[in-house]
């Protein structure tokens, strides 16, 4: 069996969220990652610093089925299909929290991933979420 190919990569990751009756907040993180491909499935891993504590994210790239993973300070894995919902999970550090995704949007191209969803906790909308990711190969 092959090697993955790895490449570094610098990425800009941005968030929009929107809570219920609260401010919409944007977040902008530019980072260095490593994009790897797996056979023909493209993965995107990045470390940011979340509350002091390093979070180590990969992202499964795609248009039809996608995932972040999410380990380190924070422990979530949420999956996207688009028009579907699908079970994911959040650990507290007081225990597992199942969520839901309700993928509205989900792109993906060479240098640019973009997803939008709806966040479900407990069969309650607690948030709609936009996140882009812009990378390219590092110099």
């Amino acid at each position: 069996m092959s090697q993955p190919l790895k490449t570094a990569v610098n990425v800009r990751l941005l968030t929009v969220i929107r809570h219920p009756d609260v401010a919409e907040e944007t977040f902008d993180l530019q980072t260095t990652g490593v994009l790897t491909l797996k056979g023909e499935q493209p993965y995107l891993v990045y470390e940011e610093m979340q509350d002091d504590k390093t979070v180590r994210t990969t992202v499964k790239l795609s248009s039809e089925s996608s995932m972040i993973m999410r380990s380190g300070g924070v422990k979530m894995r949420l999956p996207f299909i688009p028009g579907e919902f699908q079970t994911g999970s959040y650990d507290t550090g007081y225990g597992t929290l199942i969520i839901t995704t309700n993928t509205t949007n989900l792109h993906f191209e060479d240098g640019h991933f973009r997803v939008e969803y709806e966040l479900i906790i407990n069969e309650e909308v607690t948030g709609t979420y936009t996140l882009e990711l812009i990378y390219s190969e590092a110099k």
